[in-house]
C-alpha cells in the first residue's frame, strides 16, 4: 500500500512554486501562470488544498487593505472638496448676510440652508465616498474572519495526515 502522501496529486508549480492540483488548472492570482489555481481551494480537503486557500485569502487581503486605502483617500478628498465649497459659498457675494437689510430679515438657518443648497453635489459625493471606504473596510474584517478559519482548516487538515512518516507539504 502506497504511503498516504503518494495519494495526494499535488505538488509546486513550476513558475510560481505555489501548491497545485493538476486537475485544477487556471489562472493563478499571484502571478501569470496558469498552472495551478491557487484561489479556487475554498474547500481543502488535503495540505495542498489548504495551502492554496490561505495563499488565495492572502492575495485577497492584499486586494483588500489596497481598496481600503484607495476608499480612505477618495472619502478624504471628496470631504475636503466639500469643505472648501462650503468656505466658498460663505464667503460668496451672492450669501445672504445674517441680520436686518432694508426691512428684511435674514437669520443664520437660512444663511446655513442657503450655503446647503449651494454645497449639496459636494456633500452627496462626500457621503457616497464614505459609505464606499465603510463597505471597504466591512469587506476587509470579513476576510479577515474567513481566513481565521481557513486557519484552522488548515490546521485540522495537516493534523489528518499527522502519523503518515512525512510531512504533508512534502512532495515527491
Amino acid at each position: 500500500m502506497p504511503a498516504r502522501h503518494e495519494t495526494i496529486p499535488a505538488g509546486r508549480c513550476g513558475d510560481c512554486g505555489h501548491w497545485a492540483r493538476p486537475d485544477e488548472v487556471i489562472a493563478c492570482p499571484h502571478c501569470p501562470c496558469e498552472h495551478h489555481v491557487a484561489g479556487g481551494a475554498r474547500n481543502p480537503q488535503t495540505p495542498p488544498d489548504a495551502e492554496s486557500a490561505l495563499q488565495s485569502y492572502s492575495a485577497d487581503l492584499d486586494d483588500a487593505v489596497e481598496k481600503l486605502a484607495q476608499a480612505r483617500n477618495a472619502e478624504l478628498e471628496a470631504e475636503d472638496a466639500r469643505d472648501k465649497a462650503k468656505y466658498e459659498a460663505l464667503l460668496s457675494d451672492e450669501c445672504p448676510p445674517g441680520g436686518v437689510f432694508e426691512g428684511k430679515r435674514t437669520t443664520v438657518a437660512m444663511q446655513a440652508a442657503w450655503v446647503s443648497r449651494e454645497i449639496a453635489r459636494e456633500e452627496s459625493a462626500y457621503k457616497a465616498a464614505k459609505v464606499v471606504r465603510q463597505a471597504a473596510s466591512a469587506h476587509l474584517d470579513k476576510l479577515n474572519s474567513q481566513r481565521s478559519i481557513a486557519q484552522t482548516i488548515s490546521k485540522s487538515v495537516a493534523g489528518s495526515y499527522a502519523g503518515t512518516g512525512t510531512e504533508p507539504w512534502e512532495r515527491r
